[in-house]
């Protein structure tokens, strides 16, 4: 008998009831347009449509469970709700650039994480009369009807949501095969992982950093939709960590899947999690944060970025065109300013910013060298 959405549990009914009230929300933004506009901090643009959203998003959800942990692109990070081990992850508007432009291609994204696992998701688009809905082990929908990941098992001719100039990058070893693009391609990563959920699209690719709020409740809509959702190593998701950040992106049916994770996983993407050893694959135990490391005897943090010649390397193109972004007298200051710089490039994966720590300065009318 096929299965429906009657079964689902109270949490991801409330999800579902709240994500379709923000959307008409939104809506009426978008209907009205010139909606006031700012940036959290450079390239990051917010609007006052996404701010009202989370308010009430946030209004419902943890009035209906004040009990449950918060965690939201648009509200600063607070230990005391977001390391709770049941929290509400939410993106108020993914695709905020398709939003301001007047393009269709954003929705409200919704999950429940439970010790660090996704376990119940909505997706709603309003504009392309879409509602993505899916719980643990009950499978996932579209607009009520059952929906599953294509079971292709071979590239070539995979139909792919992906940046064309990442894939077409001749810093690649092995040139990727010839692939339908989708074009064009949603901002948000939310509406990728539910397309390829729906089996309309293969896969969906992502080689730079993702945020918890991006990813989750397209994961469980993907697994649960009988695909794979994990980083380009091949590991699954682990949310709601001290920085509630992934380094990549691969969904796809499970047959081609482990194909894309073979091709890609030469590529260095550091855990935002790892402060040693961050190119490694994580493991499933909770990661010190970068930004909370106690400090060493280290005065001199240079952050830099430019484009590198090999997407798997750390050799840079044209070091006349490295962008400095600044000297900062600690680790957690040179880890700010790297988080922001990184976060600017997301449709560039060639585009890389990097922390270099200066441990020996040397004095060249002198000929000494200084430990610092």
């Amino acid at each position: 008998m096929q299965e429906t959405e009657a079964g689902l549990s109270d949490d991801t009914r409330l999800l579902k009831d709240v994500a379709i009230e923000a959307g008409s929300l939104v809506l009426a933004y978008f209907e009205k347009g010139q909606t006031p506009t700012w940036e959290k901090y450079p390239g990051h643009p917010v609007t006052e449509a996404d701010i009202a959203a989370n308010t009430l998003i946030r209004k419902r959800l943890m009035e209906a469970r004040p009990d449950y942990g918060w965690l939201s692109e648009e509200t600063a990070l607070s230990k005391a709700t977001q390391l709770e081990q049941t929290v509400w992850c939410v993106d108020p508007i993914d695709g905020t650039r398709a939003f301001m432009s007047g393009q269709p291609y954003w929705c409200i994204g919704l999950s429940l994480v439970k010790r660090g696992q996704a376990v119940a998701g909505v997706v709603h688009a309003p504009l392309l009369g879409e509602t993505y809905v899916a719980e643990w082990g009950r499978g996932a929908y579209l607009n009520g009807e059952p929906i599953s990941t294509s079971d292709r098992s071979e590239e070539d001719g995979c139909k792919m949501i992906a940046a064309q100039s990442m894939l077409t990058h001749p810093a690649w070893r092995v040139p990727w095969p010839k692939m339908e693009l989708a074009n064009p391609k949603p901002n948000a990563t939310l509406l990728r992982m539910c397309w390829v959920a729906t089996g309309k699209w293969d896969a969906t690719l992502a080689l730079w950093r993702k945020s918890d709020w991006d990813l989750a409740a397209g994961s469980i809509i993907v697994e649960e939709a009988g695909g794979l959702a994990t980083t380009h190593l091949g590991e699954p998701f682990l949310f709601n960590r001290s920085e509630p950040a992934q380094r990549s992106l691969i969904a796809a049916g499970k047959a081609l899947h482990p194909l894309l994770v073979e091709r890609v996983k030469g590529v260095r993407l550091p855990d935002p999690n790892w402060t040693v050893r961050p190119y490694e694959k994580t493991e499933t135990t909770e990661q010190r944060p970068m930004a909370d490391m106690p400090e060493a005897k280290q005065l001199l943090h240079l952050v830099i970025g430019g484009e590198l010649k090999d997407v798997s390397g750390v050799e840079f193109e044209d070091l006349s065109k490295i962008d400095f972004v600044g000297a900062f007298p600690s680790y957690k200051a040179a880890y700010d300013a790297w988080k922001s710089a990184a976060q600017s490039t997301v449709d560039n994966a060639e585009m890389r910013y990097f922390i270099l720590h200066a441990h020996r300065l040397l004095d060249p009318e002198t000929g000494s060298h200084h430990h610092v």
